[in-house]
């Protein structure tokens, strides 16, 4: 089987300005992404998708492989409101435009999923013969979850919630889990199909730990994944 990877790393992050190139450690952010997958031996090519050009040159910069390959995209398809997954829905055909089989995508703001992540979902996908997405637990049992409510001030989001049976011990509440965005496998034929209309369409998930799962969304998640990352809690 062959497969192409995917990369999404647009320029107008509002959060956190320039936060795709911001250095965790000793590299740009999207570079630990880029790196994981161009290591990947069944991984043919990597697809930098971006809208900047800086970027581009910052990701020839740091790998120096002949897998990288340029997806340029204009500014109203790189924009704040348009999905990743519709934009490569409407555009698969020209962003894989070579022989490949399959696909591989991670978000550049989970940089701790590595090369072994990336080829034990690959495996995981081969095996199952189903796509895959990664996930990971939640820090917290979500059996706990309220909605806050103008009248009574909070109510549960789960009917049997431990805040109303008063079954608190965490050790009696069922793990739950979440997609992290680090990995995504997928036949690129599957967007042919009217019923894929999300990444986990028929897909089967591929866990990770919490370490490895790490998400970026603002300074203090800079802060966090810059310590852990120097005191090697994520190799």
């Amino acid at each position: 089987m062959s497969y192409v990877a995917f990369v999404p790393a647009r320029s107008g992050s509002k959060r956190v300005p320039g936060k795709n190139i911001k250095l965790l450690a000793d590299k740009p952010l999207v570079i630990w992404t880029l790196e994981a997958f161009a290591k990947v031996e069944k991984v043919e090519k990597v697809i930098f998708s971006t809208d900047s050009m800086e970027y581009w040159e910052l990701a020839q910069q740091y790998l120096k492989t002949d897998k990288l390959q340029l997806d340029f995209r204009s500014p109203e398809e790189a924009g704040d409101k348009v999905k990743v997954f519709d934009y490569i829905k409407d555009n698969h055909q020209k962003i894989f435009q070579g022989n490949w089989q399959n696909f591989v995508m991670g978000l550049p703001t989970v940089p701790f999923r590595n090369s072994r992540h990336v080829a034990e979902a690959i495996e995981l996908f081969e095996t199952k013969g189903q796509p895959v997405f990664s996930a990971t637990e939640y820090g917290f049992p979500i059996s706990f979850a309220f909605y806050e409510d103008a009248d009574k001030g909070w109510v549960p989001a789960f009917e049997h919630s431990p805040m109303i049976t008063g079954n608190t011990r965490s050790q009696d509440q069922k793990t739950a889990y979440h997609p992290n965005g680090a990995i995504y496998v997928r036949a690129i034929k599957d967007f042919d199909n009217p019923e894929t209309n999300t990444l986990y369409h028929s897909a089967v998930p591929y866990f990770m730990d919490r370490n490895h799962s790490v998400d970026i969304d603002n300074e203090a998640d800079f802060v966090v994944a810059t310590a852990m990352a120097n005191a090697g809690l994520a190799k």
